[in-house]
């Protein structure tokens, strides 16, 4: 399980996140929406400590700590239990597909080479890129690419998926493709976090939808509580605007 408590982060006189709380339940998928600079993405950087929160309590999994505890070992113990899939891919553009996956198990979990070329190989075929096992980045496309970075943060077997706006750098046309895996893996029961513009996606694939406006959790249900009928005003305008420009289908 994870579970944010009263989460506060300031970039100089800005608050960007004012006192957020939600919890994932382990197996769920959890999806976040909203407008622009409503702090989504702030928020699942302070989960991984890619920021440092000002205030609040972090619990994953077994590892639990405050705001003002958070030190190296502290940092290292939260990106061990979690994994990052952004919108711009983050891939090593020097090493090939398989190498990419294989970097981190390497690096951070210690293993053998052996040892992560035989998981590398697993995760590469489940995402349905053996065939592109050996090219590099450049030689592939944004949505290749996103399929990559998926398996490479499936194969460190985190205790939750963190996904940024993971098709907004995409072409319309390779959208699908990645959103296809991303069902996949929920469909596994993998505990996910998804900041994400796609609605019916959201509706989709979600255990539960949270409703981010300035820097808050304004609302938070099942899919069809949120998108059938939501309590708030600020919820119901966001999705009569965005509902007629995101069509996805499965």
């Amino acid at each position: 399980m994870i579970e944010i408590k009263g989460i506060k982060k300031r970039f100089r006189n800005n608050e960007v996140l004012k006192g957020v709380d939600l919890t994932v339940e382990e197996g769920q998928t959890v999806s976040l929406i909203g407008s622009s600079g409503s702090g989504k993405s702030t928020l699942l950087r302070c989960i991984n400590l890619l920021e440092t929160p000002d205030e609040g309590k972090i619990s994953i999994a077994d590892l639990s700590f405050d705001a003002k505890e958070i030190n190296r070992n502290v940092r290292a113990k939260a990106r061990r239990r979690t994994a990052m899939v952004f919108q711009n891919f983050g891939l090593f553009e020097n090493k090939t597909a398989l190498e990419n996956i294989m970097e981190a198990l390497i690096v951070v979990q210690k293993k053998t080479p052996a040892e992560a070329l035989e998981i590398g190989l697993d995760y590469i075929e489940r995402v349905g890129m053996e065939d592109h096992r050996n090219h590099y980045p450049q030689a592939l496309s944004g949505g290749q690419k996103q399929r990559i970075a998926i398996a490479r943060a499936l194969a460190l077997d985190p205790k939750i998926i963190l996904f940024d706006e993971p098709t907004s750098a995409l072409d319309p046309e390779l959208v699908q493709e990645v959103l296809n895996v991303i069902k996949k893996v929920s469909n596994e029961r993998t505990t996910m976090l998804i900041v994400t513009h796609e609605m019916d996606f959201a509706r989709d694939i979600s255990d539960k939808v949270a409703f981010m406006s300035e820097g808050q959790i304004l609302e938070i249900g099942t899919p069809q509580e949120l998108f059938g009928n939501p309590k708030e005003e600020r919820t119901r305008q966001f999705l009569d605007r965005y509902l007629q420009r995101f069509t996805y289908v499965i």
